[in-house]
């Protein structure tokens, strides 16, 4: 309906309706991150500050479902106390990143 023909016949599109990349959202990235961590390790991202039990560790497990999500408090310090906790099981890194960008959430680095 919008094309315009060139003299050689071939279909071309007018200009201002370049086809432009989509760029890479936050919860893409945060995606991709979780996808890529290998069976059997983990990793750790801190929620906003208003939480009481702000990281949330992701295991990507072996055996089950393929992701478990814990929660866990922060010591005196703001590092993750080490009393984690079971939070839920996934299969669908996308939920789990949706829950965490919802809440502020980035990649721990400790």
């Amino acid at each position: 309906m919008f094309w315009k023909k060139d003299k050689g016949g071939a279909k071309v599109t007018d200009e201002g309706e370049a086809r432009k990349e989509r760029k890479a959202t936050p919860k893409d990235l945060m995606i991709e991150q979780i996808d890529a961590v290998e069976p059997g390790k983990e990793i750790t991202y801190k929620l906003g500050e208003i939480y009481v039990k702000p990281y949330i560790t992701i295991v990507h497990n072996v055996q089950g479902k393929k992701f478990t999500v814990y929660q866990d408090g922060k010591d005196e310090a703001g590092n993750p106390s080490g009393g984690r906790g079971k939070f839920w099981d996934a299969n669908n890194s996308r939920e789990i990143a949706s829950w965490i960008i919802e809440r502020s959430g980035t990649l721990y680095q400790g």
